[in-house]
């Protein structure tokens, strides 16, 4: 992904509103949901801080932007910056109450007060919903379009983007009361090679993708019989402190 130091906006921006953007799949429309809270502890205004001359947040809006499926794009915030600039952008606005927004707020969270909040229009047609965290500045419009393509070649409406585990769980151990060692899972498999494990996978992050009727049945995001999306180590950064910006400014 190249960018211009000297560009303040993401790619897209001051063309208008995004409202001819795609019509969705088999008259489900498809939205694209940005969080972006103020308040982070680790990186304070993470979502606005300058990347190569971009907010943060200015890439994933690029990725939604510039997808082939998105039919509307949502920025849901407390955060009166970033409220402006997913306007400036085109971007349909979501003002998250506070009580939405503290540290202890979840996705679930989000995503629960976003349904509540859409035009009927949309719930009536059961749309997809893309989840798009803005610390995940290097999924890609085509990562969210290959994934989107994935899914529904499997017959799937939910889908969850991973990354290949470095570390087995399998071998994990927790503490007990006695602060001794308890295995998580069966003790033998603590002694087995790890190349006669099952292969495991941590979300990355970077792309979530259901259905609103999944997520109001159990009042969460759907993972179990999702669609594994499997993305590189290097695509799957997550910016959660400031060496990870550094890494970040040396990749693009």
């Amino acid at each position: 992904m190249q960018s211009n130091s000297n560009d303040e906006g993401p790619r897209g921006s001051g063309k208008g509103p995004l409202n001819n953007k795609g019509s969705g799949v088999n008259n489900s429309p498809v939205l694209a949901l940005i969080p972006a809270r103020s308040g982070s502890k680790g990186i304070p205004g993470k979502n606005m801080v300058k990347v190569k001359g971009i907010p943060l947040i200015g890439y994933t809006i690029e990725s939604a932007i510039h997808s082939k499926f998105v039919s509307e794009i949502f920025i849901s915030s407390n955060d009166n910056l970033a409220l402006q600039y997913g306007k400036e952008a085109g971007l349909q606005l979501i003002r998250r109450p506070e009580e939405y927004s503290s540290d202890t707020s979840s996705a679930n969270d989000v995503v629960q007060h976003f349904i509540s909040v859409i035009p009927k229009k949309f719930i009536e047609k059961d749309p997809y919903i893309i989840y798009l965290q803005p610390t995940s500045p290097l999924r890609t419009s085509d990562h969210i379009d290959h994934a989107f393509e994935k899914m529904i070649d499997a017959g799937l409406h939910k889908l969850v983007s991973v990354v290949e585990m470095k570390m087995t769980p399998f071998k994990a151990f927790k503490l007990d009361d006695k602060g001794n060692l308890q295995v998580l899972f069966n003790e033998n498999m603590t002694n087995k090679r790890r190349q006669d494990l099952p292969q495991t996978y941590l979300a990355n992050g970077a792309i979530y993708i259901f259905k609103v009727s999944d997520f109001i049945k159990d009042r969460e995001f759907p993972s179990n019989g999702s669609y594994p999306y499997i993305m590189n180590e290097l695509d799957s950064l997550d910016i959660d402190t400031n060496n990870d910006l550094e890494i970040l400014n040396q990749i693009l």
